[in-house]
């Protein structure tokens, strides 16, 4: 049996915006236009959902918590956190543009903040970026979405990509370490469903809700997931 037969199997379809190559044309262009202009460019999900994570963040842990934002972009969580005194703060992404830009924008802000391309799929890579100490936060901000969207050769989402996404977190973590994560594609219970081999749900983040057809929800979900104990 394999790992997503026991796990929610995505409703939607792969689409360009799980594709590197648009990403990069993205980052590309959001590069272009920083260096024109100074516009660090678009926050994915908001200001107000940005804010909350790093609310969040810093009712939670000490400025010299070791934190890695996993699909960074421009960097703008990083930044955030480095105005609130954070010092040990590494983003990465797949997109060289997009390590380019956060980076270009952190030394123009007087921040030192570590970036690096990564392909957070790829065992060895994820080794490499957490060291032999581990993350006490990893952040993601839309980039598990993504990832949930990303196309095969056949155009069907990447099932596989999608399972090891919640290992490479794991991997990243310190045995006490907290994965935080905002996503609009997956509910918290489907959240928890994805990631419960490896992550038992912590805590959550309230966001504004609406209510349609005496159902209750919210347009992004934000939870808070511990390690689990090695058995």
């Amino acid at each position: 049996m394999s790992s997503s037969d026991n796990k929610d199997t995505p409703a939607f379809e792969a689409s360009r915006l799980g594709r590197k190559d648009h990403w990069d044309s993205v980052y590309d262009r959001e590069l272009h236009n920083y260096e024109a202009t100074g516009d660090i460019g678009e926050i994915w999900f908001g200001s107000s959902a940005a804010t909350k994570m790093v609310s969040w963040v810093v009712r939670t842990t000490q400025p010299s918590a070791r934190i890695l934002d996993v699909g960074c972009g421009n960097g703008h969580l990083l930044l955030d956190l480095a105005s609130r005194g954070y010092t040990n703060l590494t983003g990465t992404d797949y997109s060289a543009q997009a390590v380019r830009l956060a980076h270009e924008i952190a030394l123009s802000d007087h921040h030192i903040i570590t970036y690096a391309e990564q392909d957070f799929l790829d065992p060895e890579q994820v080794a490499r970026v957490a060291g032999s100490t581990g993350f006490d936060v990893v952040l993601d901000k839309g980039t598990y979405d993504a990832i949930c969207l990303m196309p095969m050769e056949d155009g069907s989402v990447d099932q596989k990509a999608i399972d090891v996404y919640p290992e490479s977190v794991a991997r990243s973590l310190a045995d006490d370490g907290v994965f935080l994560i905002t996503s609009c594609n997956w509910t918290e219970d489907e959240l928890v469903r994805r990631f419960k081999d490896h992550l038992e749900l912590f805590d959550r983040v309230k966001h504004t809700t609406f209510a349609f057809g005496g159902a209750v929800g919210q347009t992004v979900v934000t939870v808070a997931f511990k390690k689990q104990p090695a058995a």
